[in-house]
């Protein structure tokens, strides 16, 4: 409790006192953007990359919930920025899927690794491009995101966008050079997939860029 109301005198008499540490005050006080008491318990000691059991570190947690100050404090801690949950989720995937561009642009320029993906294969730009987060698809492929990295089941963030219906997401991914070639197994473009889930507007933009629909009767 006394990590989930930042009290940070508390917790240092607990210390003081023999009371041992668990995975859970740090993993609280991240969550909870209390930035003084994650200074404070990393220096009485707390180990800034202990997980929980599910493999989430104080800094993954900070970044799901959005606390910017913290993830600084952890960075400058030595947090290790790449350190993944069990699913193999990253800070930076989790902070992008969550839609915090602050905490975003802060893993970056800490050096956190762009097309480290999950286990399915979603890479921070997949899930930018899934949720709709346009100004995290550009900076994350200004950065080095490889534009045009399928996930295990065959879709491209291209793909993905298209179907979800993510306009914003389709013009800056054709402006900063994604594959309107790509087919999935099954021969399906870009421009199929928007077809199929009704985005006019999106094949539209698509077939303007010089995509092409997937020509059944040359299979």
């Amino acid at each position: 409790m006394a990590a989930f109301h930042g009290q940070i005198e508390v917790m240092q008499w607990l210390r003081a006192n023999g009371c041992p540490w668990t995975k859970t005050e740090l993993c609280v006080a991240a969550g909870n953007g209390h930035e003084m008491m994650v200074r404070a318990l990393i220096e009485l000691g707390a180990n800034v990359n202990r997980s929980m059991v599910d493999g989430e570190t104080p800094l993954y947690i900070a970044a799901a919930n959005g606390r910017e100050e913290v993830v600084r404090a952890l960075i400058d801690l030595n947090a290790d920025v790449n350190k993944a949950r069990n699913d193999g989720a990253t800070p930076l995937f989790v902070a992008t899927k969550n839609g915090h561009e602050a905490v975003v642009r802060a893993l970056i320029e800490a050096g956190a690794d762009v097309n480290k993906a999950k286990d399915d294969g979603d890479t921070p730009l997949y899930i930018a491009a899934q949720k709709g987060h346009a100004p995290m698809v550009r900076a994350l492929i200004e950065v080095g995101a490889d534009v045009n990295r399928a996930a295990d089941d065959g879709l491209t963030p291209l793909f993905i966008a298209a179907k979800k219906g993510h306009e914003a997401v389709v013009r800056v991914l054709i402006e900063l050079k994604a594959d309107l070639h790509y087919g999935r197994v099954d021969g399906f473009t870009a421009v199929d997939i928007a077809a199929q889930y009704g985005h006019w507007k999106i094949e539209e933009i698509l077939r303007n860029a010089g995509a092409v629909a997937w020509d059944a009767g040359a299979a």
